[in-house]
């Protein structure tokens, strides 16, 4: 019987690809050979037709991303497939992600493509930063998310964690290279353009003044780090591991540091938010959805929830946990009164 660990290992030294050992890889002349062939026959259907940075120290590479802006809409399975009719080998999809066993006519063998689509200019430039240099963007989200950042395919977010526990993602910035000086990377941000190796990567990581090689400990990742830190992809073991081994503390305590200092009028419009998600969003512990729906059950789940929960903010402020039972029934029944439910 094959156990499920010899089953990763397997996946792991086909490159964790989505088409196994049927995609070849391909050495950096070649991907870029096949990028220029796809870019001249369809590249004009696309508002933006990219070709993500990889590291120049990388010889070879087990797929090919290419960010393309979708401004017309298109349909990019049925696209392709027309275009290219039986070259499409193969197809999955995984959210804006388009992937494709293509053979290419020019290496005389079957590759993996994936197509990373956007619908706007806007959204075109955080997804295509993203992905420079293979499993930097990945590895770094993870020190932004320990500071309460998300450092993701769509902009740069402040993760704001409300009274109630509840999670909110403000988004800050759809331009990386700010996301980066928020986290610490100003006085080096000239130097991101030159990195060649995963030396570099480390390099650049450890220096900023937040950074802590406590953040990629294990014990203190969660499924969503792991995720991020490509366990299993040698080189992005490497990466953490040099990241654990540097044993760097950080010298500002304050996550929102440069977030103040650099981006004062970023960091008063997250203020604002939270200030409006504290006053929107009340949830009591004692009162909440399934009181409503328990207490008057001709009422189905919907907006008319929120409606209630902001009245009683209203009549209450924070201190509805303190009201009788009775009360909140009967202030609430009046209020329902108004809207004629019956």
């Amino acid at each position: 019987m094959i156990k499920l660990k010899e089953i990763a290992q397997s996946v792991i030294k086909e490159g964790g690809k989505a088409f196994g050992d049927r995609a070849k890889r391909m050495t950096t002349a070649e991907m870029a050979i096949v990028f220029q062939d796809l870019k001249k026959k369809i590249g004009d259907n696309f508002g933006k037709f990219e070709m993500a940075k990889s590291l120049p120290a990388k010889t070879d590479h087990g797929d090919l991303d290419i960010v393309v802006i979708n401004d017309r809409g298109m349909n990019i399975e049925q696209f392709m497939r027309q275009e290219y009719n039986a070259a499409i080998q193969d197809y999955l999809k995984n959210g804006n992600v388009y992937s494709f066993l293509f053979y290419s006519d020019s290496l005389h063998r079957s590759i993996h493509v994936d197509l990373i689509s956007v619908s706007s200019v806007e959204d075109f430039l955080p997804q295509y930063e993203y992905l420079n240099y293979g499993d930097f963007s990945g590895i770094l989200g993870v020190m932004a998310r320990r500071l309460h950042f998300n450092y993701g395919t769509e902009g740069m977010y402040k993760i704001y964690i409300d009274k109630s526990n509840r999670y909110h993602y403000i988004l800050i910035t759809k331009n990386l290279r700010e996301g980066l000086q928020i986290l610490g990377y100003k006085d080096i941000l000239d130097t991101f353009d030159n990195i060649k190796t995963l030396d570099d990567i480390v390099k650049f990581i450890t220096a900023s003044p937040l950074f802590s090689s406590e953040f990629y400990q294990s014990m203190g990742m969660n499924n969503s780090d792991r995720k991020r830190t490509r366990i299993g992809r040698p080189s992005a073991d490497y990466i953490r591991n040099a990241l654990k081994a540097a044993n760097i503390q950080s010298t500002i305590a304050d996550e929102d540091y440069f977030l103040k200092n650099l981006y004062p009028t970023y960091y008063s419009a997250i203020q604002a938010k939270a200030k409006e998600i504290e006053d929107y969003v009340f949830i009591s512990a004692k009162y909440g959805g399934e009181w409503i729906l328990k207490n008057f059950p001709n009422l189905k789940a919907g907006p008319i929830i929120g409606k209630i929960k902001q009245h009683w903010k209203a009549l209450y402020g924070d201190s509805i946990n303190s009201v009788d039972e009775k009360d909140v029934y009967a202030d609430t029944a009046k209020y329902l009164a108004l809207f004629n439910t019956k």
